[in-house]
């Protein structure tokens, strides 16, 4: 396993935030794989996941750090920026029609079953939570 790839106390994968998206996209893909997602939401949580990190990058323009645990539900995955940059009113805007920029928390609230924002200790900490069985399939809402 990586040395930059840590597991967390009740984290199944912890890994800083890098320029390196790809490799935090393979590493978020094979958690989620082993950990029973189907390739399709899969899929949806890796795009989610890294237009999240994407945002620390380039936004906040300071440490970040993705986690992710499973558990019978689902996949959860926080993605934090130490500089506690993103808002409520980041995730509750509306991009401007016809998009040029500003798609990615948009996008990540359509893709994921639950997306929340808190700020531990100054920081921002954006959870994606992905079912393990899509809401149509199991008769939850």
């Amino acid at each position: 396993m990586n040395q930059a790839v840590t597991m967390g106390e009740s984290f199944g994968l912890h890994v800083p935030i890098g320029t390196n998206l790809g490799h935090l996209r393979r590493l978020v893909g094979e958690f989620a794989l082993e950990s029973g997602l189907d390739r399709q939401r899969v899929e949806r949580l890796v795009l989610a996941v890294s237009e999240a990190a994407g945002n620390v990058l380039e936004h906040a323009r300071a440490p970040g750090t993705v986690s992710a645990r499973s558990d019978e539900d689902g996949v959860t995955v926080h993605v934090v920026d130490e500089r506690g940059t993103l808002t409520n009113a980041h995730l509750n805007r509306v991009p401007a029609w016809p998009p040029q920029r500003g798609m990615g928390l948009w996008m990540i609230q359509r893709v994921c079953d639950r997306v929340t924002l808190d700020h531990p200790d100054g920081r921002s900490r954006l959870e994606l939570f992905m079912r393990r069985v899509p809401a149509d399939q199991d008769g939850q809402p």
